[in-house]
């Protein structure tokens, strides 16, 4: 669906201006018009999906609001193109009126999400089929915008986690740049006036300024920026499963990342059993979803186990990825019933372990960055004051 840059004048001569998806310009003026707006003129956009990425945060907020608008009365087509026209992501816009589109001429709303995969991913797909089946859309949605705001939970966490410990490396990079840039040239050519041997740590220090205010450091950046995208193509792509053992043998970050994936699942699984879906199909969604190796294992095996008829809890007793606590709050969800509920404790568990794991490392991360900016600063003014000891030393 293109995507619109608009100008128009309201009912009492105010000029306003927007940006809307729209089928075509008549489409468009009518949108307006409905608003209060008459169109004077409008250009069509082209909205590459780099330049907006459709986060958890837009996902989320987008499934809140059409359980609001559900809740109010509202027929699903018309909560869709609601969405869609109050939706600020040119490609959200797009998706949702093609998904509007879809369920008024009888697709099922399950069928239409799946053909977004950045909206539906196997997880959401089931929700939103369980809850068509089951005829309670509303609460479908909601369990979606709920899955999707403990993502972007998450991910905030992460973030402000890491925030700290990468400001101070960017101020390392920064300062030592500029001590290579600035300083060290005056410095270099004041140490040739004096036409005497250099110590060699200076020597060092100058061919490294020489070198990095040269061209050359401007192909080697290109390079390293050219390396980094075919990597990153690379481990996105076929070689996720490589990327995914390095990660899990590195000390720390491997425990990390398993926790996290953990926390995920769990979650996952809490609320597909809310949704009304089984509990053996539940596991099988969730251990095709899961990226990492060693809980996608422990989740086929758990599968296995409960699909032959064991109950969740002692299926759970005899793997190495399952603690007892959480163990012992699962079997206290299967006797009252509540195993939705007990899932979600469960994965909250993880989740608190992560985050003590994020605060430990961030404790160990920041002086050790710091330590070493203050190591290399101090080796600068070593580099930088040898020659003029010397000098002295000399007269």
């Amino acid at each position: 669906m293109p995507y619109f840059k608009w100008v128009g004048v309201d009912v009492v001569g105010v000029a306003k201006r927007g940006k809307q998806a729209a089928y075509s310009a008549q489409d468009l003026s009518e949108q307006l018009l409905r608003r209060g707006i008459a169109l004077l003129k409008c250009k069509s956009m082209y909205a590459p999906s780099f330049v907006w990425p459709i986060t958890a945060q837009i996902k989320a907020h987008v499934f809140q609001q059409q359980v609001k608008l559900l809740r109010a009365g509202i027929l699903l087509p018309n909560v869709l193109e609601i969405s869609a026209q109050q939706a600020c992501n040119p490609i959200m816009c797009d998706a949702l009126f093609s998904i509007a589109r879809d369920v008024r001429h009888g697709v099922s709303l399950s069928k239409s999400f799946e053909k977004h995969i950045f909206l539906c991913d196997p997880i959401v797909a089931v929700m939103l089929k369980a809850g068509h089946e089951s005829g309670n859309i509303t609460t479908a949605l909601e369990h979606v915008a709920l899955y999707f705001h403990k993502q972007y939970t998450f991910n905030k966490s992460i973030r402000a986690a890491l925030a700290m410990p990468f400001l101070t490396l960017l101020f390392f990079i920064g300062i030592s740049a500029f001590i290579f840039i600035f300083i060290i040239p005056r410095f270099a050519d004041m140490f040739s006036s004096l036409q005497q041997e250099l110590p060699p740590l200076t020597q060092i220090m100058i061919r490294m300024s020489e070198f990095i205010c040269s061209v050359a450091m401007l192909y080697v950046l290109l390079v390293c920026g050219i390396t980094a995208i075919l990597v990153y193509r690379y481990f996105s792509t076929s070689g996720k499963k490589v990327w995914n053992n390095i990660v899990s043998r590195i000390p720390f970050v491997g425990m990390a990342v398993w926790q996290h994936h953990m926390c995920q699942a769990l979650q996952a699984l809490a609320l597909l059993v809310s949704s009304g879906v089984s509990l053996v199909e539940g596991i099988k969604i969730v251990s095709d979803s899961v990226d990492h190796d060693v809980v996608k294992s422990q989740f086929v095996e758990l599968h296995d186990k409960v699909a032959s008829g064991q109950l969740l809890s002692n299926a759970m007793n005899g793997m190495s990825i399952f603690m007892p606590e959480l163990i012992a709050l699962i079997h206290v969800g299967e006797e009252s019933g509540t195993l939705g509920h007990s899932l979600e404790s469960a994965a909250l568990v993880y989740n608190n372990k992560l985050e003590e794991s994020l605060r430990r490392f961030i404790f160990f991360l920041q002086p050790t960055v710091i330590i070493i900016l203050g190591l290399m600063v101090t080796i600068l003014i070593f580099a930088v004051y040898l020659p003029i000891m010397q000098l002295s030393h000399v007269l």
